[in-house]
């Protein structure tokens, strides 16, 4: 998979063998960016992408089976400058462990929509969701969802009725209520980590949550902490803590 410069799967995964040999002086933060297709914002997210590579960040992606029907791997690895390429179906609890931010570059009607049904059956939703749940951040460039953005009218799409458009909207302001951050094409992904960032503290409300998500395994880190309660209604609810 070369991209015409020294692969990026082989810089994260030496930066990572580095990292769990005690030499964390040079951690980067690690954005997963989750690629959906849609109706416009396609190209300026992958452009957008593709220029966040130059920031100071590890990016990791994800593409749908429908993307991918549009882009072979090969082109989007190409397009994006980035080889670091994690089938969606192998998207994990274990991967949310590993990133620092969740990144959706194209936000499409369905990925909004499933989102705000909690359509957990969508593994890119479930990771999304999850990472909301454990205050992990989750970014998304504006520009797909909002009826008013300028690329609507260069595409022709800004003929609809007042009611769509508030609509799709009221949509944009649910995703903001449920903490995820959205940004123009404009704007630098916030990626630098707070260095006095607390230990995650896992509730007995955290595990109620995971159950509504049907999930019987939630992964945590080493340096979470959970509190007796909560250890007490996970396997009250048969939820298997798996510690990493």
């Amino acid at each position: 998979m070369a991209i015409g410069k020294q692969s990026a799967m082989m810089d994260h995964t030496l930066l990572e063998l580095s990292r769990r040999n005690g030499h964390r002086s040079q951690q980067k933060p690690t954005v997963l960016a989750l690629i959906t297709t849609h109706l416009l914002g396609l190209e300026s997210g992958l452009s957008y992408l593709r220029r966040l590579n130059d920031e100071e960040v590890i990016i990791r992606f994800s593409a749908e089976e429908e993307v991918l029907t549009q882009f072979p791997i090969s082109n989007l690895i190409k397009t994006i400058g980035n080889d670091d390429w994690i089938p969606h179906h192998s998207l994990s609890e274990r991967i949310l462990n590993q990133v620092d931010i969740i990144f959706i570059p194209i936000l499409s009607f369905s990925i909004v929509s499933d989102i705000l049904s909690f359509n957990e059956q969508r593994p890119f939703v479930r990771l999304i969701l999850k990472a909301l749940l454990t205050g992990k951040k989750v970014l998304a460039l504006k520009a797909g969802a909002d009826p008013y953005h300028p690329l609507w009218r260069i595409n022709g799409l800004d003929k609809s009725t007042t009611e769509l458009k508030r609509s799709l909207n009221k949509q944009m302001l649910q995703l903001k209520s449920f903490g995820i951050i959205l940004i123009e094409e404009s704007e630098q992904v916030p990626v630098h980590l707070d260095n006095k960032r607390k230990n995650t503290i896992i509730t007995e409300a955290t595990i109620q949550s995971i159950y509504q998500l049907n999930q019987s395994q939630f992964i945590i880190s080493n340096e979470t902490i959970i509190t007796p309660l909560a250890r007490d209604k996970a396997k009250e609810l048969n939820i298997e803590l798996i510690f990493e």
